[in-house]
Parts: C-alpha cells; structure tokens; sequence
C-alpha cells in the first residue's frame, strides 16, 4: 500500500539545529499574497516540491512557500503558535493540530500501516524472538514510525515497555540502515518509506525482510488554519483531490508516493484518536 511520506507520518526529522536557523523553501520572488505550507521535516521537502509547484501553477492570487521544520519539537510548536496557513500530518501532531485552530478538508486516500523488517539471515521468527532485543524507531511520538509498531508488538505479547529496547533514529531511512548495519534487530517504517528505500538502495533493501504488517489507520490529514481565506482553501482542495485526474498531477502524487486525495472532516479520524488515548495508557 502506498502511502505518503508528505506527511505524516513526523516521522523522519533530524536532529534540532540552533535557535537563529529556521530553513525555508520558496520558488522566485512574486508578488502574490504568500501562503505557508508546514512541512514537518527536511527531507519533506524533496517529495512535496513537485507537489506544491503543481498547485502554484494553478493558483492565482498566492504563492506557496514551503517551510520545513528541523524537528518534531519545532514542528510541535509552530502548529501551536498557528505558523502555518497549512499543512499534512497524522498521529499526536493531528490533535495538536486541532486545539490550535486547524480544520481538517482531506486526506490521503489510502490508509496508513508500519512495516517491522529485520535481516534476512535474522534469527528472529516469532514474537517471542524479540525478548530483550532492540528495535529501530522514528521517534516516541510518531504514529507510524513508533506507537503503531509498539503497540502491535503488544498486543501480540511482546513487553514493549520492559523486554524491548528502543532506538530512535532521526529519519525512516535511518532507521533501515541502523537494521542492515546490525545496529538493531529490528526497524519499524512506514509502507511508503519502505518502498521509495528499495527503489533508491535495491542493494541494501535485498538483505531485509518484513516480518510483520501493522493494522491500518486514516492516513495523513491535510489541515488549513480556520482563519485561511475559505474561497482559497476550497480552490487548493479541489486542485489536491483532481491531483489523480492531470498527468503532471499524477507526476506529483508519485514523487510524493501516493494515489490520490479525497475529502475528509474531523470524523475520518476518530479511530486515529482513540487509538492514541489507547496508546497513551499502554507504552511508556
């Protein structure tokens, strides 16, 4: 299943830089009013560029300007202060999201699974295998990229909060090579991740193995500050959930890794919500 990187997921951010650095992406210089999409993290950038380039060459009256966050924390924080005019994200930055003044309009169409992979010559077979063992994470408040996996884990009898050790590397990426370097037993990444790795390192993604597929959720949300003019965010809706009917939009849904866009409102994320307070009360 193919899901997108352009979201989420929070999921691969490196490390923080110094407060004074604050990364921002812009095509040429206009004079069309601006608006800010959030990405929430650096290497977002490389897969929604087509993607927003697309929508500025059918919008008018703005301009978009990606800025990309350095970490989960920065990413955290300007959702809260109300920094971006959008953005597309899941899991516990969905309901940050949601108590600072973000609607959600639409979604990725396909759901959202992690992936946990292992070496090939691993001599972890069965849930019981991964007593004591250490696993590749994105971070301990990453939807796909840590609490899906742990929880599934758990809810197939591993004791995740004392009998598995965790690692946490600052992209999905990372985490793949801290499994083929050894650094790990296991590594839990999105689908999406998983795929874009065997298309650019077929070599190292040919000694990695899936072992097991989480339970599916909504994926990644695509949120507007409410104060967003409402005319504009129905025109950049419309042109995300046609994405899959142009083929310079089909381009840009495959640099991204997804299908298409669809509608979406608050409800479609229920079962991601409750799954988080559930979440909360279980890892630790």
């Amino acid at each position: 299943m193919r899901i997108v990187v352009f979201a989420i997921l929070l999921a691969s951010c490196s490390h923080p830089a110094p407060d004074h650095y604050r990364p921002t992406f812009a095509m040429a210089a206009t004079a069309k009013h601006e608006l800010i999409f959030g990405a929430p993290s650096l290497a977002y950038y490389e897969t929604t560029d087509l993607l927003i380039k697309y929508l500025n060459a059918h919008l008018d009256t703005v301009h978009i300007r990606t800025v990309a966050c350095t970490s989960v924390e920065d990413y955290e924080d300007r959702l809260r202060k109300g920094f971006f005019d959008f953005t597309a994200i899941n899991g516990p930055q969905l309901v940050i999201a949601g108590q600072h003044g973000y609607t959600i309009v639409g979604r990725i169409a396909d759901d959202y699974r992690a992936l946990i992979l292992a070496n090939k010559d691993s001599a972890i077979h069965t849930f019981a295998d991964c007593r004591d063992k250490t696993i590749a994470l994105t971070g301990n408040r990453i939807l796909a990229g840590s609490l899906m996996p742990l929880m599934f884990l758990r809810e197939q009898g591993v004791d995740v909060n004392n009998h598995l050790k965790r690692l946490y590397s600052p992209s999905y990426e990372s985490v793949l090579l801290d499994v083929c370097l050894g650094k790990c037993a296991l590594g839990a990444v999105w689908t999406t991740s998983w795929e874009n790795f065997q298309r650019k390192r077929p070599d190292l993604a040919s000694r990695l193995a899936v072992k097991w597929t989480t339970p599916s959720l909504p994926s990644t949300a695509v949120l507007f500050r409410k104060d967003v003019n409402p005319g504009l965010i129905k025109t950049i809706a419309s042109l995300l959930f046609n994405l899959h009917k142009d083929e310079k939009g089909r381009q840009a849904l495959q640099r991204v890794g997804i299908g298409r866009f669809e509608p979406a409102d608050s409800t479609t994320y229920r079962p991601v919500k409750e799954f988080l307070r559930k979440s909360d009360s279980l890892i630790h």
